[in-house]
């Protein structure tokens, strides 16, 4: 076994959290593109080309990419709330999280609610459709959101952490226990033994709030209209949570991201395998295939975490141009998925070549966006990025330069100067 090096809290970036986080952002474009061929998801277009394996993609990918997210966001967040007052974390996650949020829902997502809307039959102009029951239904039951639902599960746990940052002290005994009972887990999954325990555990642990959820009376229906249904707003808090202790303690984070050499192969057969449960099963096989999903998601997301941070700790021009693209990646490539998806229903080519032409195309027009107004407009950058460092960026390195010039980590960390990481989540 090959031990990582410690982490320190302090350092001022984590590329590779950074990293983990952009490249699974970019990975939602062949997550959702999947959809389009998946015979699990037939209403996503009309597109009558279908393959068991994109049913494997699409369920191996959602077992790892949002729960990877939750976690960045509590860790960062922590981060956040060390370095800012209360008033300063609540002003910069609205900006950085819920101005693009609502940027997207009222322009590119009601782009593509109009379009589903008159490709299920629906007659009118996009303005008549916004005065229509159909266009009311969409915000009265959620689904306005589309991707969108992970920023709006974020927002309110960003409130939980800076709601308790202000009521407990600084000096406060609860504090101290926090951190202690982190320092007390790292100690104790130091190894691969007492990893595989953990894992288990934090298995375990997930699968009793998934089941403490779904005893909540009403918990499957919306909190209130347009929102989200309680099961799904807690379902991934435990990774938020484990974020904030590996943020709170150097030691779990080192623990947490240590190279075991079997977790390759434990991912790779989580993967392979996907354990689901469903409404077929048996109430006990029900148990214990949701208790496997959920040890097959903590192993992968740790596998990814632990791999990004053997490889990809040292950063560079590509990385940091990758975090600055990662949200705007994440935030416009669901509409064009299903544009070109639809675009694609009439064309006879081979399901594979189709899909690579999806999201290569997909991909490419949100690069495009990104490198000709979000990087270039204050106003674009502010609405669809949440930030406000337009002038810094454009001295960084754009996708050419990143990409062709080898990326010098010297340069770009020569360069950086305050401008922070592309995404949301970030702690800048």
């Amino acid at each position: 076994m090959q031990n990582s090096t410690q982490v320190p809290l302090a350092r001022k970036h984590y590329h590779d959290i950074d990293g983990a986080r952009s490249v699974l952002m970019f990975l939602s474009v062949a997550l959702h593109a999947g959809t389009v061929y998946a015979p699990a998801r037939p209403w996503i277009t009309g597109n009558t080309a279908r393959a068991d394996f994109f049913d494997w993609l699409i369920f191996g990918f959602h077992l790892f990419v949002t729960p990877t997210f939750f976690f960045v966001g509590g860790f960062f967040a922590v981060l956040l709330l060390t370095r800012r007052a209360a008033g300063d974390f609540i002003s910069n996650r609205l900006l950085r999280t819920a101005v693009p949020l609502v940027a997207i829902a009222l322009t590119f997502n009601m782009i593509e609610h109009y379009l589903r809307w008159v490709d299920s039959g629906g007659a009118g102009t996009f303005l008549s459709w916004i005065g229509s029951p159909a266009f009311i239904e969409i915000w009265a039951n959620g689904t306005w959101q589309l991707h969108l639902w992970f920023l709006v599960s974020l927002l309110p746990m960003f409130l939980l952490a800076v709601v308790i940052h202000s009521i407990l002290p600084k000096e406060s005994r609860l504090r101290s226990l926090a951190v202690e009972f982190s320092d007390r887990l790292a100690g104790r999954i130091s190894g691969s033994a007492a990893f595989a325990v953990a894992l288990l555990i934090f298995a375990l642990v997930n699968t009793a709030n998934y089941s403490a959820a779904a005893l909540v009376p009403g918990s499957y229906d919306l909190i209130f209209p347009g929102f989200q249904s309680w099961y799904k707003l807690v379902s991934e808090f435990p990774f938020f949570v484990i974020g904030v202790m590996a943020a709170l303690s150097p030691r779990l984070l080192s623990s947490l991201f240590e190279w075991r050499w079997w977790m390759p192969y434990a991912a790779a057969a989580a993967l392979f395998f996907q354990p689901y449960p469903n409404a077929e099963q048996s109430f006990e096989i029900g148990i214990s295939m949701l208790f496997l999903n959920q040890l097959a998601i903590w192993t992968i997301v740790l596998f990814i975490l632990q791999f990004f941070h053997r490889f990809f700790s040292e950063g560079g021009a590509r990385t940091r141009w990758l975090a600055d693209c990662a949200l705007s990646m994440y935030l416009f490539h669901h509409c064009f998925v299903y544009i070109y998806g639809q675009m694609l229903t009439g064309v006879d080519w081979h399901i594979a070549i189709e899909f690579t032409v999806l999201t290569v195309a997909a991909a490419g027009t949100v690069i495009a966006i990104h490198e000709g107004l979000v990087r270039r407009f204050a106003i674009v950058r502010l609405l669809f990025n949440g930030k406000t460092d337009i002038e810094a960026v454009k001295k960084q390195p754009g996708l050419f330069a990143a990409f062709t010039k080898g990326g010098s980590r010297k340069k770009a960390a020569t360069q950086s100067g305050a401008v922070g990481s592309g995404g949301s989540l970030s702690p800048r």
